[in-house]
């Protein structure tokens, strides 16, 4: 079937977006989630970055860098507040450190403690109500429907002015995001793959 139809068929079997606004429903459908997990790739002018990436309530995070430092794993346990860092696998010794530590935080200044989807779509959701939200129309991406928005708004303290978004029809979970500054450069390209919502996680996954 051609790309276009199979957009044809896909535009016949979807649902319109909720009047509510498909930011404000992509977060609701967020919060309703007790956890998640997925393959994260992001490319930028501060460098490249592919991990493991798992969330679940009440703020758990688990990050398993595959590049650039391979073997290095984070995970922050907001009953603590801090995150440990085995810097070559959990068969080595880690450390404390604040969540502001530079060894925790990217180029970029994205926090282990603000990296889920859900700080994403409230930053996004801020630059809406600041600036405007376009609504394209259903297109696809990797072969499944996709709503495609563009957010532009005046750049908050990340630098970013402009979001791009491809959210999944069916979830409204986010697959690709970009980042621009108000001159239009690109800050950061991030895929987010191999999603599983609500899996089930050993009892051990954020305490090893």
């Amino acid at each position: 079937m051609s790309g276009l139809w199979l957009l044809m068929a896909l535009m016949l079997t979807s649902t319109p977006l909720p009047d509510s606004g498909p930011l404000q429903e992509a977060l609701a459908r967020f919060e309703r989630l007790e956890g998640y997990r997925l393959a994260l790739r992001s490319e930028g002018p501060g460098g490249n970055q592919q991990l493991l990436y798992a969330y679940r309530k009440p703020g758990l995070v688990r990050m398993d860098v595959q590049s650039p430092y391979a073997g290095a794993v984070l995970i922050y346990r907001p009953v603590s507040q801090e995150v440990r860092l085995w810097p070559f696998g959990l068969s080595w010794p880690s450390v404390a450190l604040s969540p502001e530590h530079p060894l925790v935080t990217s180029s970029r200044g994205h926090r282990v403690d603000q990296s889920d989807v859900g700080v994403l779509l409230r930053r996004v959701l801020q630059l809406q109500q600041a600036g405007e939200l376009v609504v394209q129309e259903l297109v696809t991406f990797r072969g499944r429907a996709v709503w495609h928005l563009v957010i532009t708004g005046p750049a908050g303290p990340n630098g970013v002015a402009r979001y791009e978004l491809w959210l999944d029809q069916s979830s409204l979970f986010p697959l690709k995001v970009i980042g621009s500054d108000d001159r239009g450069n690109r800050l950061e390209t991030v895929w987010l793959e191999q999603i599983e919502l609500d899996p089930v996680f050993t009892d051990n996954f954020f305490t090893p």
